[in-house]
């Protein structure tokens, strides 16, 4: 089992956590062994996921009814990591490893387990450099060595963390962290084996294996090209899922560190600032990747975005090498995403609590004056005239474009026009100041059409949780809409988008854009859980998050503004 990144609950109920509320409801009694299996099975669906709440809780009913369930135990262990409890992790593995019988399968997993535990300590130091972080790091890459080296064959997945940590350590400086281990060699036994591994036994995490494997051989040899060639198989591939390139993604970026890489950095045989540069296009080129798959969330810090606008492209030639003849069109809309995280903010109580999400607008799509003015669109339940609940007052309210600049704050100046949350759950700000450099977002007046084949996608970009500005992209898909020319409002001038994507308290306010030019369609106001009436009359209920389109809103503010 590989490394997954850590990630909350989405608030969007699935047919797989429905599913696990009845057989807690069932494990809490006597249940048959039939429903006992269907938990412990459903226990790695969750993990898979990434719905590690309705996982955990799962994981724990289970352990209650069969405590020596050794797979269940390790699949709580990993409840326990992502939740942000590795140390309680740690002791839960070591005790499951004492009752293991000699030879159990799940040892490999145990002991991987306990390497992503220990990584997860060393990335959480704030001081990456001192001891408790390098007796972290240490520590994983002993818990990722024991089973590489009993079953390098076998346990690839361990070999290639084994790699990145020891090429981290190097670059730290910690050169007696098992000095014994040559990584060019690790490298290379790493690719070989890979590489002999008939096709018939290769599972959806060879491909990225691999390519972590065939990263190591490229830096240790200076030469990008394998690594490159390996990338265009694997991102090209059918199969190819959004959860596997996060991974790599997460993998790329946080232990190799490529975005961070100069020339002086050791370990590294890389020639030239040119090469640099492009190490560090390699990151860049999954993100956008990414972005065009199901299956996954990215969440990046205000920083990267800034990064990430002001950093040199990779060049034609290395886009087109990875990602073929489209390359640079899709970094070319990757890039367009992240323009339009620069005019997307948090909105919070003066000097105080995160509350939603709002985007810059201009005035002149409202029917105001001047056209070209920058206006603040939010949810009436985070801002409006009154305060209320749980919203506050404008003149409490304060805004950070923080992708732009995560030291402005902005202050509401005016309420020029709301509409209560039965009907468009919109308020329209303006700002004291004008926002310095980031450009409002482009508007669509039309819903994409639902006869359109593949199914639309949507894209949000909000502060899912009051956290770090996040793409959300998983399971993103168009189900819905009461707009021309099939749509059956139930409410008139009101057309409501029904559409998935993991959504949390802190998305409220948030641009859900359509996924071919980044322009937005919907004001988001609502995370949807399994039981959300459908749309236009249609009988049944379903799992959907709720936008008002953009479009009505138009109408109904210059109706009232006129």
């Amino acid at each position: 089992m590989p490394d997954t990144d850590r990630a909350g609950e989405t608030a969007a109920e699935t047919p797989a956590t429905a599913r696990a509320a009845v057989l807690l409801a069932a494990l809490a009694g006597t249940p048959s062994i039939e429903l006992l299996d269907e938990a412990r099975g459903l226990v790695k669906t969750l993990r898979d996921l990434r719905a590690y709440g309705p996982m955990g809780r799962l994981a724990e009913a289970v352990r209650r009814v069969a405590p020596d369930d050794l797979r269940n135990r390790c699949g709580y262990a990993q409840y326990l990591i992502e939740s942000g409890f590795a140390t309680v992790a740690i002791d839960t593995l070591r005790a499951t490893q004492q009752v293991m019988p000699p030879g159990a399968p799940e040892a490999a997993e145990a002991w991987g387990l306990l390497g992503r535990a220990h990584k997860q300590i060393f990335f959480d130091c704030i001081d990456g450099a001192g001891v408790r972080a390098r007796q972290a790091l240490a520590a994983a890459i002993d818990a990722y060595r024991q089973p590489y080296e009993a079953d390098p064959k076998r346990n690839t997945w361990h070999g290639v963390n084994l790699l990145a940590l020891l090429s981290r350590a190097r670059r730290e400086g910690w050169d007696g962290i098992a000095p014994e281990i040559d990584i060019t060699t690790l490298a290379g036994a790493l690719v070989a084996t890979l590489l002999a591994m008939p096709k018939g036994t290769r599972d959806e995490w060879y491909e990225p294996t691999l390519a972590e494997a065939t990263l190591g051989l490229s830096l240790a040899a200076g030469d990008l090209q394998p690594v490159e060639t390996q990338l265009r198989g694997y991102l090209d591939a059918p199969s190819v899922q959004g959860f596997q390139v996060a991974s790599t993604l997460r993998q790329f970026s946080e232990v190799w560190g490529l975005e961070a890489l100069t020339l002086a950095t050791p370990g590294t045989g890389l020639r030239d600032a040119v090469e640099v540069e492009r190490a560090r296009g390699l990151v860049a080129i999954l993100r956008a990747r990414l972005l065009r798959l199901p299956g996954g969330e990215l969440t990046l810090p205000a920083a990267s975005i800034q990064q990430a606008a002001t950093r040199a492209q990779p060049d034609r030639s290395q886009l087109e090498a990875i990602l073929g003849v489209d390359g640079p069109q899709t970094y070319a809309w990757w890039q367009a995403g992240i323009a339009a995280a620069r005019s997307v903010g948090i909105v919070r109580q003066r000097l105080g609590k995160r509350l939603g999400t709002g985007f810059l607008v201009r005035s002149g799509d409202f029917g105001l004056e001047p056209a070209a003015r920058p206006l603040l669109l939010t949810n009436f339940h985070v801002v409006n005239p009154t305060g209320e609940a749980p919203g506050i007052r404008p003149e409490l309210a304060e805004v950070i474009f923080e992708a732009a600049d995560a030291t402005r704050v902005y202050n509401v100046s005016q309420l020029l026009w709301s509409s209560p949350i039965e009907l468009h759950d919109a308020s329209l700000l303006s700002l004291a100041e004008l926002p310095d450099g980031i450009a409002p977002l482009s508007i669509a007046t039309t819903l994409p059409s639902l006869e359109s084949t593949p199914v639309p996608r949507v894209y949000i970009i909000g502060y899912p949780g009051g956290r770090e500005l996040a793409f959300s992209f998983q399971d993103n898909a168009l189900l819905d809409h009461e707009g021309p020319p099939t749509g059956k409002p139930q409410l008139e001038g009101v057309w409501r988008v029904h559409y998935r994507a993991p959504t949390e308290g802190g998305n409220s306010g948030s641009p859900v854009f359509e996924a071919t030019s980044w322009q937005v369609i919907a004001l988001h106001h609502k995370g949807g859980r399994f039981g959300m009436p459908c749309l236009n009359g249609k009988p049944g209920q379903y799992a959907a998050n709720e936008g008002l389109a953009l479009a009505t809103l138009l109408t109904a503010a210059r109706a009232a503004l006129a």
